[in-house]
């Protein structure tokens, strides 16, 4: 009808398909006159037949597939309402191995307050599994989703559980599949991501544990193939367990810290599941952070600085078509969502030894907006902890009024003494639902950290708290020359 090329046509297709309106616009008069030095086709019937186009970019939809639709919505809107469990732990397994659908999923989980918890070798299906104990609703993960297990082992597992009864404790297990068709790799797999836990060890010690186990079972194996019994065999009385024996072998292994957990969950589930690294930071990154919701990036203009705290994810290093220099793309997550970056070439070269896959950053970077399209362009990258105290400059504590508010008065003032600082205290309290500002002395400041922050958040005294922080410095990311003859002139 217009005369359009191929690519022509491709720009307004993209425009009616994200719905780009400002791209339509630009595109109507295109439209218009291709029409007429095509086709010799009016104005008034060549806006007509845009006027088309424009209700179909609207949303174009025929009324059988809207009938559809909408009944497909009301029977699964009717399945989340009344059985919630059973409804998400499927969604969860019809999304298995799309990390970004799971993610948003998991989200959603949490929004509904129904907890997805670690797998459980006692508990857990192949798939995401919906556990319902009276009261208390929770979605297992299932092994087969547990990244080194499989499908395969999964069933394994559970056909023993089935057949024999639930485990009794990690020796049980071993024993159980001394035949090695569960290999090292996948009890490895099960320990690091929880698996266990319910069976009363820590992860650290099962790992610490796995080569005397293997031993012992195969031990046990060859016995039997041997036709030796023992004592209990001849009775056919069960054998006593040992759950002391059957953690470590007696040797003293310290507890798997958090950090190391979160990061074995993450590897091999490719989600935190027991916590996020961002936790014990929980309150400051909303006084640090720009914007915390995806949505909330329409609010901003083209070229606005922005601060955002979080985890780097999904780190990927990429050279440019042009000079072949190193840049990186990368996801900044955050405790509810995940936000890609970009790391262009010269913001690179500067921070590329802080470009670490799992570490905590704070980015200082720009928003970018591009035919509606919204894009986050990072320039500086800090570590957290070492930011934080640079950034926080105030913490109000707001206090129950209470015999405990004077515990908590005391550990903030050896906190204080311990860790002087930047950043100013104030302390209020909550009477009758009003806030009782008080008197603080100036020099009451200290180095904030996630830690004594943590204790802090967690006394029984604290009714709430407020923080300011420091206003996020703007970027100027304009050429060298340019910058240098604004200096000049």
């Amino acid at each position: 009808i217009a005369g359009y090329t191929l690519g022509g046509a491709d720009i307004l297709r993209r425009a009616m398909g994200k719905k780009i309106q400002s791209v339509m616009e630009a595109q109507k008069e295109v439209f218009v006159k291709g029409a007429q030095a095509t086709n010799q086709i009016d104005r008034k019937t060549a806006e007509s037949i845009f006027a088309l186009l424009e209700k179909f970019a609207q949303y174009g939809f025929n009324k059988s597939h809207s009938a559809a639709y909408a009944m497909l919505s009301y029977r699964t809107a009717y399945l989340k309402a009344n059985f919630p469990v059973e409804f998400m732990a499927a969604v969860l397994t019809s999304e298995q191995g799309n990390a970004d659908k799971l993610s948003h999923f998991l989200a959603e989980c949490n929004a509904i307050n129904v907890p997805v918890v670690s797998p459980d070798v006692n508990q857990s299906g192949a798939n995401f599994t919906p556990i319902i104990q009276g009261e208390t609703q929770s979605i297992r993960f299932g092994l087969g989703a547990i990244k080194g297990v499989g499908e395969g082992a999964a069933i394994v597992i559970i056909e023993e559980r089935q057949q024999a009864g639930d485990y009794t404790d990690f020796s049980d297990f071993i024993l159980r599949h001394s035949d090695k068709t569960i290999n090292r790799r996948v009890i490895e797999a099960l320990i690091k991501t929880g698996a266990f836990d319910s069976l009363g060890a820590d992860r650290a010690s099962l790992l610490d544990s796995i080569d005397a186990e293997l031993a012992e079972a195969e031990s046990a194996r060859k016995d039997r193939a041997a036709g030796q019994s023992s004592l209990f065999d001849l009775m056919d009385i069960d054998q006593p367990s040992s759950p002391s024996k059957s953690v470590n072998k007696g040797r003293q292994v310290e507890a798997m810290p958090t950090a190391e957990k979160l990061a074995y969950e993450k590897e091999l589930l490719g989600f935190y599941i027991s916590g996020h690294p961002m936790d014990s930071y929980a309150g400051l990154d909303l006084a640090i952070n720009t914007f915390n919701q995806p949505d909330q990036l329409a609010d901003f203009d083209d070229k606005t600085t922005f601060r955002l705290c979080g985890i780097i994810s999904n780190l990927a290093i990429k050279y440019t078509r042009k000079d072949s220099r190193q840049m990186a793309v990368f996801n900044l997550s955050t405790q509810d969502h995940n936000f890609e970056m970009i790391l262009f070439p010269d913001p690179y070269e500067k921070n590329a030894s802080r470009m670490e896959e799992g570490k905590l950053a704070l980015i200082h970077g720009l928003i970018g907006r591009r035919n509606g399209e919204m894009s986050l362009a990072a320039h500086e990258v800090f570590e957290l902890a070492n930011a934080i105290p640079k950034i926080i400059t105030r913490i109000q504590f707001i206090l129950h009024n209470t015999r405990q508010a004077a515990d908590f008065i005391q550990q903030l003032r050896s906190m204080i003494d311990e860790s002087y600082g930047a950043t100013r205290v104030n302390i209020s309290f909550l009477i009758e639902g009003q806030i009782v500002e008080t008197q603080t002395a100036q020099s009451l400041t200290f180095t904030i950290s996630n830690q004594n922050y943590k204790t802090l958040r967690r006394h029984k005294a604290l009714a709430g708290v407020r923080i300011q922080s420091i206003p996020v410095k703007a970027i100027d990311d304009r050429p060298a020359w340019q910058k240098r003859k604004k200096a000049r002139y």
